[in-house]
């Protein structure tokens, strides 16, 4: 007896409908810590420094972690994989509730919490997005997916500054665990479950897989890293100091604040618009309106002091959003296009940990050449220079080896077909 034809589309929409859920509660609490970073400056009096260097090595645990994480998604499926991580965020988040120095906090957080966030980060849940679908519905699911990055910013942040205005920050962790063992938990364990171990037509496989001697030596291969290295590098680096490059122009930090709620509201949108756009006219037609939309955003800070601050600051947030909308969905659409034969769990767990790594030196060198030269002119011409190193490397990894597969799938199914 035949499935019916959506009996795929069912559970694939479910899954992208979860993961959507379970990053609006990760990301939430994840961009957070900017809420914690001003409370421990100001009640417990550590260092911008010292206080950064928490999230840092959160980073730094997340991009370790997020590799080996994909690996084991691939032999073990999502329940046990993201219910192991979620535990790590949830003990992490405990602990700092309980901690009473920099280093209990480096240990809770930058540790624990870093590892939980690597297991439950972009590029494991969009291995399993990709796992569910096929590569022409790829980028509008792994879009829908990434939506919930956005809109957890706008939801976790406030409530973070109201829990710590009424529980002081260490209660404001320990609520923020809680909602990890009661919402996440059940969500990811019992929502998930593992994707189609081979996406396959008339059960052929897509691609052989390649050995992994052979892929090091392809240079396809390594500017996909580049890809990853240099997607969130300029968004990231964008995060962390756009307030403060605002304000240098004379914005007041109100408004700076709600530009950035603007901003996130329209990268939701932007996820789901542009992840359209990748499946209709290609990922690198897609990735390229984010990287221009980047491009754009620099450009309007830059113009800041010498025009229309609130016009600026509108374009800032639409140019801002288009460039969030495209780094991380459409480079793990990418890598799974181009890769997936070598695991999907594994490829973008890789991926992740490329994210990782660009998301914590970005911001630190901007910081870094701003202190060093009192402007952050310098600063703003690093990010120019990592969104356009991605879009040569992007360029060149969909040519060269997203073409390949495509050719090979077209010919696996046309195998065993009567001639016409």
């Amino acid at each position: 007896m035949t499935e019916p034809a959506d009996s795929h589309l069912r559970p694939a929409a479910r899954i992208v409908v979860v993961c959507s859920l379970s990053l609006f509660i990760i990301f939430g609490i994840r961009l957070s810590f900017s809420v914690f970073f001003a409370e421990f400056v100001l009640t417990e009096g550590w260092s911008n420094e010292a206080s950064a260097a928490i999230f840092s090595l959160n980073m730094l645990f997340f991009a370790l972690t997020a590799p080996l994480a994909g690996l084991a998604l691939d032999h073990y499926g999502p329940r046990p994989v993201f219910g192991l991580g979620v535990c790590l965020m949830a003990a992490g988040l405990w602990l700092s509730s309980r901690a009473t120095s920099l280093t209990d906090l480096m240990l809770s957080y930058g540790v624990i919490e870093g590892c939980g966030l690597g297991i439950t980060g972009l590029g494991p849940v969009a291995s399993v997005v990709a796992g569910w679908t096929t590569p022409a519905q790829r980028g509008r699911a792994i879009g829908i997916a990434f939506a919930g990055t956005g809109l957890g910013s706008l939801v976790f942040v406030p409530l973070t500054n109201w829990l710590i205005t009424f529980f002081d920050w260490r209660g404001a962790y320990l609520v923020l665990s809680l909602i990890c063992l009661i919402v996440l938990m059940p969500l990811m364990v019992l929502g998930l479950e593992r994707p189609p171990s081979e996406r396959s037509f008339h059960g052929r496989s897509l691609q052989p897989k390649t050995p992994w001697r052979s892929l090091l030596r392809q240079p396809t291969f390594w500017a996909l890293l580049l890809v990853g290295l240099t997607a969130l590098g300029p968004v990231r680096s964008l995060t962390v100091h756009q307030i403060a490059v605002m304000e240098s122009a004379g914005i007041d930090r109100a408004t700076a604040a709600n530009v950035v709620g603007l901003a996130g509201l329209l990268t939701s949108g932007s996820f789901i618009a542009l992840g359209w756009v990748s499946d209709r006219f290609g990922r690198v037609t897609a990735f390229t309106i984010g990287a221009a939309g980047l491009l754009g955003a620099v450009a309007m800070l830059q113009w800041l002091p010498a025009a229309d601050s609130v016009v600026l600051l509108m374009f800032y947030a639409l140019f801002f959003a288009l460039g969030e909308g495209t780094r991380s969905s459409q480079s793990t659409a990418l890598a799974s296009d181009a890769f997936q034969g070598q695991g999907l769990g594994f490829i973008n767990g890789l991926m992740g940990g490329m994210f990782g790594i660009g998301a914590a030196l970005g911001p630190w060198l901007v910081g870094r050449l701003r202190d060093e030269s009192g402007s952050y002119d310098s600063g703003l011409l690093v990010i120019v220079a990592m969104v356009l190193a991605s879009v040569l490397a992007f360029w060149y990894v969909a040519r060269r080896e997203v073409g390949k597969r495509v050719s090979y799938q077209v010919a696996s199914t046309n195998i065993g077909k009567p001639a016409e």
